[in-house]
């Protein structure tokens, strides 16, 4: 406790710039940044699919179809379990083939909005 109760108490002290009156509580200038960057809903949307849909996406596909290989090297001749594998890659494909077709619709939205703002 000696040692983070200074600590705290300096983390308490302002170290801001004072008000113009030169005395009271110091005054802090904070500004927020968008984190996306973008100002549009165009921008917005590629940053949304570019950016954290197809990277989270893209892994979690690679991920299940690792998975369904497993199942099927564990299956051991065993139809059921051959079935609940083959199942699992075909959902996986089909997840992936989603993902895939959801960029190339944002793409295509994309290029039909900055075709249309013209120059």
């Amino acid at each position: 406790m000696l040692l983070v109760i200074p600590f705290l108490v300096q983390a308490q002290g302002g170290s801001g710039q004072p008000n113009p009156g030169g005395s009271g509580p110091t005054q802090f200038n904070i500004k927020i940044e968008n984190p996306f960057k973008q100002n549009s809903i165009q921008g917005l949307i590629e940053v949304i699919v570019n950016d954290i849909l197809m990277p989270v996406g893209g892994v979690i596909a690679v991920l299940m179809i690792m998975y369904a290989g497993f199942l099927y090297v564990t299956a051991r001749g065993n139809t059921t379990k051959i079935e609940a594998a083959h199942k699992a890659l075909f959902y996986a494909v089909i997840g992936a083939a989603i993902l895939l077709g959801a960029w190339v619709i944002s793409q295509a939205i994309s290029a039909t909005i900055t075709s249309l703002k013209g120059p």
